[in-house]
């Protein structure tokens, strides 16, 4: 799996008091044995992969309110997925 692109960053900046607590939208490209393609992953939602589901449940770096408004680099961003499931 490869992150190809960051949709959406909503999440709500940690040093910030929100109604929302915001969302990741992340375009993915997935290497399967039978093939590739390109999904649209959001943070907490599983999508379902071969046999398993694949789950986008870490985003760093948090957001900061006030700092650069609170844009990050696209190269800076890092992730962590879950997956459940499979032989």
């Amino acid at each position: 799996m490869t992150p190809i692109a960051i949709v959406e960053d909503s999440r709500c900046p940690m040093n910030a008091r929100c109604v929302w607590a915001g969302q990741v939208r992340l375009r993915v490209r997935i290497d399967l044995g039978s093939g590739r393609g390109e999904t649209l992953m959001t943070s907490g939602e599983p999508i379902q992969v071969a046999d398993g589901k694949l789950e986008l449940v870490e985003v760093r770096p948090d957001k900061v309110a006030g700092e650069s408004g609170g844009a990050i680099e696209s190269s800076a961003y890092s992730f962590g997925f879950r997956f459940q499931g499979g032989i």
